[in-house]
């Protein structure tokens, strides 16, 4: 079970000028750095890294790095830190709920740092689908009467 989290590190960079035509791409990915077990408490803390690296016209124009730490604590705490020593990969009993809560901190704050930096969003927004000429005739048609 997920206890606590923090953002430990944030990293940010734009290019100075970026040609208003250029198609920017989006690459993200994320990491697991570090577990440290804390006996005191009976407690996990995860290290992550998050990054999102903006591309345009074959070279690297942003970048954004974000590192967190995810405290977990439950019954399993022996059996995941000992999978970590020995393979660096998380236990299958705590690598969705590890994963995801540090992905939900780390987007949510490189999301924001994109719009400040002016970079696309990481993620793409929702669209409003286009209406049909069908729908386009039938809305006119109610707004005339």
């Amino acid at each position: 079970m997920i206890i606590n989290y923090l953002i430990t590190n944030i990293e940010a960079n734009r290019d100075k000028e970026i040609a208003p035509d250029t198609q920017i791409g989006v690459e993200h990915s994320l990491n697991i750095i570090d577990v440290e077990k804390d006996e005191r408490f009976k407690i996990l803390k995860f290290s992550s890294k998050f990054e999102a690296k903006f591309t345009g016209n074959s070279k690297e124009i942003g970048k954004i790095s974000v590192q967190a730490l995810v405290v977990y604590t439950g019954d399993n705490l022996d059996k995941v830190f000992s999978t970590w020593q020995e393979s660096k990969n998380l236990d299958k009993s705590v690598r969705e709920e590890v994963l995801q809560a540090s992905l939900n901190i780390s987007i949510l704050e490189a999301m924001s740092i994109a719009k400040i930096l002016q970079l696309p969003s990481i993620l793409p927004l929702p669209q409003v689908p286009k209406a049909s000429e069908e729908d386009e005739s039938k809305h006119e048609k109610k707004q005339k009467k």
